[in-house]
């Protein structure tokens, strides 16, 4: 009886996954698990916020305090988990950084101060920062020519978990400590079909020093400054959409969990074939899309009040555009070459991090105003500056195009020829 490929020497990743399209999605799916779990864990904080910060004793404005620990922990490893992936071994990060996850989600739901709250929350945020660039790359690296559709698939998943989080927790609500529970649970049972399923080797190649400075390029900074902006945004739009829906516009527990799950289930639809299309007319152009869809629905979120049409359309428009970071990785991969892919993936979402770390003070910031207009500025202002920067972005596909032309001069020469294996 042969052992599970996480268990032996013998596969590689892009060997199984090359074999047929059953083990190309086995593959996928347990790497995109995490992405899944993330959501949840996302929309189940947002979701239960209110009665979250009163299990912990806490004020409504540490909402923003709260967000902002867990973007400081993910934006702080972001990096850290885009050069292990380049440098050392994609298994051995994947199962480490969902291990940090699954302990802290799970403890999450048993912090009844604000001081054990904000701690569990940065390092639940430490081991998402470690795991979404190592998984964005480990999927756009295993074909590069999909990169659009690979990195869908990671969109799908959060998006899923978005969707799903609000009707599993508002039968336990105000109970909060199950749900977290749960998501620590799943979350350690994914780190298990990693090491039984994802081979240890990630690729066989040249080694080449994995150096910063490749990374970093105009299209690579641009790409970046958007992500930015996206981050502030998103992370605004998390921390305070549930206590607007049900403490400003007064809407019930269930009508408010249908609007606020449409934000989850429009990524679902809408990313993998927006991925398609990015692989198939160019990235650049979806890039965009996305952007423009994030301005759109995030300054009309804010607009129309309590009217529940509107805002269910408005959800779906701006949950459309939470495909924006698998996108923005996919052209800053193609951007760079193969052996960066990882770091350049890391540094995106390390920027990305950056812009969540202010989103949840800047919307506490503006509260003075009025929850409708601080919304309208919190996401409406930094989604425009998004969708601007995005249009002085290129596909970045003449060195992909280098890429695939190394990747099939690789598939030509003999593992003997190469002499060197990568160990991921």
């Amino acid at each position: 009886m042969k052992k599970p490929f996480g268990l032996r020497d013998d596969v590689t990743v892009r060997s199984i996954a090359e074999k047929s399209n059953a083990y190309f999605f086995l593959i996928v799916f347990i790497a995109v698990l995490p992405a899944f779990l993330e959501g949840f864990d996302g929309n189940l904080f947002g979701f239960a916020s209110p009665y979250i910060v009163e299990n912990a004793h806490a004020s409504v404005a540490s909402l923003g305090l709260l967000i902002t620990g867990s973007a400081i922990g993910l934006t702080l490893f972001s990096l850290a988990g885009g050069f292990l992936f380049d440098k050392f071994s994609v298994k051995n990060t994947i199962l480490i950084s969902v291990s940090i996850f699954s302990v802290f989600t799970f403890l999450s739901g048993f912090s009844h101060n604000l001081t054990m709250l904000m701690i569990a929350r940065i390092l639940d945020g430490i081991g998402v920062g470690m795991f979404q660039p190592a998984i964005v790359a480990f999927l756009g690296d295993i074909f590069p020519e999909k990169r659009g559709k690979a990195t869908a698939a990671f969109a799908i998943s959060y998006g899923a978990g978005i969707f799903i989080a609000p009707y599993v927790v508002s039968p336990f609500l105000p109970n909060i400590t199950i749900p977290f529970a749960i998501v620590g649970i799943l979350s350690a049972l994914s780190v298990l079909g990693c090491y039984l399923f994802i081979p240890k080797t990630y690729k066989r190649l040249e080694k080449q020093k994995v150096e910063f400075k490749g990374v970093l390029n105009r299209n690579v900074n641009l790409i970046s400054l958007s992500t930015l902006f996206y981050g502030v945004a998103q992370f605004a739009f998390i921390g305070f959409i549930s206590q607007y829906l049900l403490k400003v516009l007064h809407l019930p527990p269930g009508q408010a969990a249908m609007i606020s799950s449409i934000y989850g289930i429009s990524g679902l639809i809408c990313s993998m074939p927006l991925g398609m299309l990015a692989d198939r007319i160019g990235r650049k152009h979806v890039f965009r899309l996305t952007a423009l869809l994030l301005f759109i629905g995030g300054a009309g979120i804010f607009s129309v009040g309590s009217h529940v049409l509107a805002l269910s359309i408005l959800m779906f428009v701006f949950g459309a555009g939470s495909y924006f970071p698998g996108i923005a990785s996919a052209i800053g991969q193609d951007s760079v070459k193969e052996h960066v892919t990882g770091t350049v993936t890391g540094y995106i979402f390390f920027i990305f991090g950056i812009g969540q770390i202010f989103g949840g003070p800047l919307f506490s910031f503006l509260l003075p105003l009025g929850f409708m207009k601080a919304g309208l500025i919190a996401l409406g202002v930094p989604s425009l500056l998004c969708f601007l920067l995005t249009l002085f972005t290129n596909s970045g596909m003449q060195r992909a195009l280098q890429t695939e032309k190394d990747s099939l001069d690789y598939n030509s020469l003999t593992n003997t020829q190469i002499g060197v294996e990568k160990i991921d």
